[in-house]
């Protein structure tokens, strides 16, 4: 049996949304992109596996 899925969630998030996104669980994947318009942010699924 094949079973696939995801575990990962990924946004590019606008600055002024970076801190909504982190209550929400998100983390920045970097720091490269601090002074950019957008931020690139993940979220693991895993956290609701346990």
């Amino acid at each position: 049996m094949t079973l696939s899925g995801c575990r990962f969630i990924t946004v590019d998030a606008y600055s002024n949304a970076v801190q909504f996104y982190e209550k929400c669980g998100f983390h920045c994947l970097s720091d490269k992109d601090v002074n950019e318009p957008t931020r690139a942010m993940y979220f693991d699924l895993m956290y609701y596996k346990k």
